[in-house]
């Protein structure tokens, strides 16, 4: 009979230890993972760059340049189509640098040497803005200034407007994003000329005298981007005024252009 009994008690033990023993384990916080351990989720725009500097045969400065373009993620991984995209301007304007600038810069500075003037080093930076990142449409503006000598740098624009559809991003035309409009240009053309007439009204050495037909010329399709609510038309430096007035822009309200819109753009 002693022998039941103590067996009894053994077994309550053993299975009260257990129960304390899972208890701990379900009560035991799980630890949060780590940055590297989170999965990003969606799209995600980093930054890639290269830069460099060279100097003259006496070792003064005669080149610095810096580029820094996107690089677009989905879930934390590169996509084709967009990653493309920007490796060929990178590589481009590496190559322009390379090939046309210091090539260029060197000449300038052994004339300036030779004639005893000063030579003013030249510099390339390129940079970059997410303008819009909303629903399935990414919008890019780039700008480049560049001093090559002379009196004043120089300011390029670059619009880049993509459309994210099963895991990867492709580039946007003017037809894409007004699907609905009989002629897009003259669509937003008339109404930056709209907004370039006030402008004139109220500063009238702001443009060219012939700047309503300059717009019209000059204009490339490709110059634009959106964003949140707005599709936003820019000239290039000179186009349609002064070095003064710089690249002009012109916001255009995405609910003025109605039923004309995407359909993933309509407000």
């Amino acid at each position: 009979m002693k022998k039941k009994i103590l067996a009894f008690w053994l077994a309550a033990l053993l299975c009260l230890t257990a129960c304390h023993r899972t208890e701990e384990e379900q009560q035991e916080p799980v630890p949060d993972p780590g940055p590297d351990q989170q999965e990003e989720q969606g799209l995600s725009v980093e930054s890639v760059s290269e830069s460099g500097q060279q100097a003259g045969e006496d070792g003064s400065p005669l080149l610095t340049w810096s580029v820094v373009l996107p690089q677009v993620l989905y879930n934390g991984q590169p996509m084709n189509n967009i990653g493309n995209y920007y490796d060929n301007q990178m590589e481009r304007q590496t190559l322009y640098v390379q090939e046309e600038l210091l090539p260029l810069a060197q000449e300038r500075q052994q004339a300036a040497q030779a004639d005893g003037k000063l030579f003013t080093t030249y510099t390339l930076e390129t940079d970059f803005q997410v303008m819009r990142q909303q629903g399935d449409y990414l919008s890019v503006l780039r700008q480049t200034v560049e001093f090559t000598g002379g009196v004043h740098e120089s300011t390029g624009l670059a619009g880049e407007n993509w459309l994210f559809r099963e895991g990867d991003c492709y580039l946007l035309t003017l037809q894409d994003v007004l699907p609905g409009a009989a002629d897009p240009r003259s669509l937003v053309l008339e109404q930056a000329i709209a907004q370039a007439d006030t402008r004139w009204e109220e500063q009238p050495d702001l443009y060219f005298e012939n700047y309503r037909q300059m717009m019209a010329d000059r204009w490339q399709e490709s110059d634009f981007y959106l964003t949140e609510d707005s599709l936003v038309l820019f000239f290039q430096e000179y186009a349609i005024g002064p070095y003064t007035s710089g690249p002009q822009t012109f916001s255009i309200p995405l609910d003025a252009l109605g039923d004309a819109l995407a359909e993933g753009l309509q407000p």
